[in-house]
């Protein structure tokens, strides 16, 4: 059985590791402030703390336009729960679906982690 705090341990290793990938290769070759964005809320839930666009951009290195249109993006999708327009500085979290489905997608790698293991 895979324990809550597994899959959040997992969510971090999976931020850390985006982010290591910057030290041997150019940046350019990866972008996904989406996805980025959905890892940071996600750890933040686990963590019981409340972020900002703002603080999320400043932590992914991105501008606030390019934040301000994932923000709006991700909330027409009903993935965060923000103001929906873009503003940085509203406190974010993630939908309830949104959160259903980070939880079965990290539960899934930490399964085929542990498969890999054995």
């Amino acid at each position: 059985m895979i324990d809550n705090d597994e899959v959040a341990n997992l969510a971090v290793l999976m931020l850390a590791f985006r982010r290591s990938r910057t030290e041997e290769f150019p940046p350019t070759l990866f972008s996904e402030p989406g996805w980025d964005y959905l890892l940071e809320l996600f750890i933040a839930d686990a963590r019981g703390v409340r972020m900002t666009g703002r603080q999320i951009s400043e932590r992914l290195h991105i501008s606030a336009a390019l934040a301000s249109r994932w923000l709006m993006h991700l909330t027409a999708e009903g993935l965060i729960i923000g103001d929906g327009s873009g503003d940085l500085d509203d406190e974010l979290t993630l939908s309830a679906m949104a959160m259903t489905n980070m939880e079965r997608l990290l539960r899934k790698s930490a399964i085929m982690k542990h498969l890999l293991v054995k």
